[in-house]
């Protein structure tokens, strides 16, 4: 009997242990403290994880961007090199026709990048889940799009909206004078706290770079 109480005290342990782990994953484990204070700049914690940001940290630095992505009080929509990786796959179907390094894009390209990842910064606006509902709420994107961003909650073992919530992040892609349409990406892993922000990093099996 001893042998069990102490079997099942261990495996409660694991199980808050585990919980812990999750609490600001969104369909992911977040490599930060359990308070999500990353400590760094937004800037400071892409460089630093290279496997997932390293492409991404360059085309930031490369157009320009870096003062603006770590602005006081701004939230970073993060997406993955997968994303970007797959977006430069649809401009390049061509693999012998790719630009060795990001430095050798043309700058025709480089400004259409530039314009694509102003739409993931936020400015001037804290955005958390603790903030959000169901419902849509709304802002203006740095490069002057419309986003809107939402709770949604999966069903869990057939029970209606029991299971993990998930921000929805969308950008209204529509050219201007055209009736909104909006494209969206899930947040995987959110609320992160830099110095300057929040940062939220997005689904990137999903996604593409610049919504496409």
């Amino acid at each position: 009997m001893t042998k069990l109480i102490k079997a099942i005290a261990v495996i409660g342990i694991l199980f808050i242990a585990g919980c812990k782990d999750a609490y600001f994953a969104d369909g992911g484990n977040a490599p930060v403290d359990q308070s999500g204070v990353l400590g760094v700049s937004t800037m400071d914690y892409l460089e630093s994880n290279k496997a997932s940001f390293d492409t991404l940290a360059r085309l930031i630095k490369l157009t320009g961007l870096e003062a603006e992505v770590n602005a006081k009080g701004n939230t970073f929509f993060a997406p993955r090199d997968y994303s970007i990786h797959n977006y430069f796959k649809l401009l390049y179907p061509d693999p012998e026709k790719r630009p060795a390094t990001l430095e050798e894009i043309p700058q025709e390209e480089m400004d259409l990048i530039k314009l694509m990842l102003e739409n993931y910064i936020i400015p001037d606006k804290e955005i958390v889940r603790g903030s959000l509902a169901t419902t849509y709420s709304y802002a203006t994107t740095y490069g002057d799009r419309k986003a809107r961003f939402n709770i949604v909650t999966q069903d869990y073992l057939g029970n209606v909206n029991m299971g993990a919530k998930y921000i929805v992040f969308s950008l209204n892609v529509s050219p201007p004078g055209l009736p909104d349409r909006y494209q969206a990406v899930q947040v995987v892993t959110a609320d992160l706290h830099s110095t300057n922000g929040v940062v939220h990093i997005l689904d990137s099996n999903t996604h593409i770079l610049g919504f496409n």
